[in-house]
């Protein structure tokens, strides 16, 4: 069954992004949380991109630099799919809880009239059990 304008995400991800016909970007939080993340280790947190509109070109991710945090925001190309899976990595230098900002951006085929979608992602890390021995 074709995914429709207005309908929810089928998706356990803890974000979706929807793009519509004029490139326009949504994002937006799921019902679905991030589990607490190994601190040292990188992680991928990966949500699905809903094409609406067929749009070509690249989705750009940008997130405002956290203290003890790095984030992997690589840049996606977008087919003209319906529907494509995207992600980002991050990784805690120490156990903590942060609120990052991410901005995700289609310039496609409407090159500057596209805009932009902001969304605040609370992420926590844990500490790796160190083994005995």
């Amino acid at each position: 069954m074709a995914q429709g304008c207005c309908d929810p995400v089928d998706t356990t991800a803890a974000l979706s992004v929807t793009i519509n016909p004029e490139a326009r970007v949504n994002v937006a939080r799921t019902g679905s949380r991030v589990a607490s993340l190994a601190a040292g280790e990188w992680h991928t947190i990966e949500f699905p991109v809903v094409n609406t509109g067929f749009v070509t070109g690249v989705l750009v991710i940008d997130g405002d630099p956290v203290p003890g945090i790095e984030l992997d925001l690589p840049d996606h190309q977008l087919t003209g799919e319906p529907r494509q899976e995207g992600g980002f990595r991050v990784r805690f230098d120490a156990p903590t809880i942060v609120d990052i900002t991410l901005t995700f951006r289609a310039l496609g085929s409407l090159g500057g009239l596209a805009i932009h979608s902001s969304l605040h992602l609370l992420l926590r890390s844990h500490a790796v059990p160190v083994p005995l021995g």
